[in-house]
């Protein structure tokens, strides 16, 4: 079954996260730190344990790196609602909306995942309902519009290739080895047959 941390005095987790904005960061967050920004009471030492479930202390009670964006003020909501998304996944997964459901319908999830009787079961809810309400879930991104620009069509290549062909020279050498003869015809019959045959 899971266990979620809870406060008491959950009033106190919206003033003590602002005092953290406005604080020094601290090498450890301790019982002493939270007392010297104002939180007396035993009810609030709770905060702690929360503080490190939610991922912006280490179990030694350093911050971590989300610690420093749970201070800007710029950041602080919008860590929250992603930090409360982790620690309460199984909540999540029931309902993916679970932090604008109805208050029955928290109780009754947060009663499945960890099995709490009806006060236990109060307490996590106020704790969980006290964060959501710091929190913001739904953030706006403005949208990119893209900066119009005049078409430029695509360049073409005008330049006709031209193709030279190169002739193809052939030189024949040709030898004719005439017979020894005195028979006139012969040799016209030969140059005949050049004629008709090799010559264009």
């Amino acid at each position: 079954m899971t266990d979620y941390p809870y406060m008491l005095s959950n009033n106190k987790i919206a003033p003590i996260i602002t005092k953290i904005q406005q604080a020094a960061r601290p090498a450890k967050f301790t019982i002493e730190v939270l007392r010297n920004l104002g939180f007396t009471s035993t009810n609030d030492r709770a905060v702690v344990p929360l503080l490190k479930k939610l991922g912006f202390l280490m179990d030694d009670g350093t911050p971590t790196a989300l610690y420093d964006q749970l201070k800007d003020p710029t950041s602080t909501q919008t860590i929250l609602a992603t930090q409360i998304k982790a620690l309460y996944a199984d909540l999540y997964a029931i309902n993916t909306e679970i932090h604008k459901a109805p208050e029955a319908e928290v109780k009754g999830a947060i009663s499945r995942v960890t099995g709490k009787d009806a006060e236990g079961v109060a307490r996590i809810y106020n704790t969980f309902k006290a964060l959501c309400n710091i929190a913001t879930f739904d953030i706006v991104q403005t949208p990119v519009v893209a900066e119009e620009k005049a078409e430029v069509p695509p360049k073409t290549d005008t330049t006709v290739p031209v193709t030279v062909p190169r002739a193809n020279e052939f030189h024949y050498n040709i030898q004719i080895h005439l017979p020894a003869t005195n028979d006139i015809s012969v040799y016209n019959a030969i140059f005949k047959s050049l004629k008709e045959n090799l010559l264009m």
